[in-house]
């Protein structure tokens, strides 16, 4: 139907009547209807497209710190491993984590150094804090940088490449029960030998590593976990 009315006057000439009031008011609030949905519908997608492009880059940060320490021992052989010194009272427990000469991350050479280092600027990290460097790292331990959309590498205040902005790779690794993985026990932890209990060393248990990998935009007041890699040393 038609929204122009025509009406017959005196004379017979026909005069034509506009829009209502309520007519027009349905026209304007059906296409804001339809420009709203149009701009959520776009948010929507910006939102979906901006989540999976941090998932990936979560996923590829990661598995470079998996593919980093593929083939590292679980503990320092160089250094003697696990061990306590007075293993009859089995006190004095040492080996776990970075030995006093390695201060750099090229001197980690063990599973067990890794436990509680940072790789990242991240304020808020969501564990015990051993060490921090600068970060995100690939699996070559060199810095990953920051380009733009030419795929240029963006420089900071002093010249200097800039690290990959707003990402921080965070590590810990744990002893876990050989019968459970499920369930974490101390650095130290032993099992001596009992009836029907096989020993088992402080250095035999398996090491469950997980990586954290974390994400802060310029607005966000703390970083946020976009996701975690864990595996089973055995």
């Amino acid at each position: 139907m038609s929204a122009i009315h025509f009406q017959r006057r005196q004379g017979g000439v026909l005069r034509r009547r506009g829009f209502t009031l309520l007519e027009t008011s349905l026209a304007i609030i059906i296409i804001g209807v339809g420009v709203l949905a149009i701009i959520q519908a776009q948010q929507s997608f910006l939102q979906k497209n901006a989540w999976s492009t941090h998932s990936s880059t979560a996923a590829f940060l990661a598995n470079e710190i998996r593919e980093m320490t593929r083939g590292w021992p679980k503990h320092d052989p160089l250094s003697g491993g696990l061990y306590f010194e007075n293993p009859e009272a089995f006190s004095g427990f040492q080996g776990w984590g970075p030995g006093p000469n390695e201060l750099t991350l090229e001197d980690y050479n063990d599973l067990d150094d890794l436990d509680g280092v940072v790789f990242g600027d991240a304020p808020n990290i969501p564990g015990p804090i051993n060490r921090r460097h600068a970060g995100p790292i690939s699996a070559f331990r060199d810095v990953i940088t920051d380009t733009d959309w030419a795929g240029l590498v963006i420089l900071d205040e002093d010249g200097d490449p800039a690290p990959l902005r707003g990402w921080t790779q965070y590590v810990r690794v744990q002893k876990i029960d050989p019968t459970d993985f499920t369930q974490t026990v101390a650095n130290d932890h032993h099992i001596p030998e009992g009836p029907g209990q096989p020993a088992i060393a402080v250095d035999q248990f398996p090491l469950r590593v997980t990586v954290h990998i974390l994400y802060q935009g310029d607005l966000d007041a703390e970083a946020i976990e976009i996701t975690r890699v864990t595996w089973i040393v055995p």
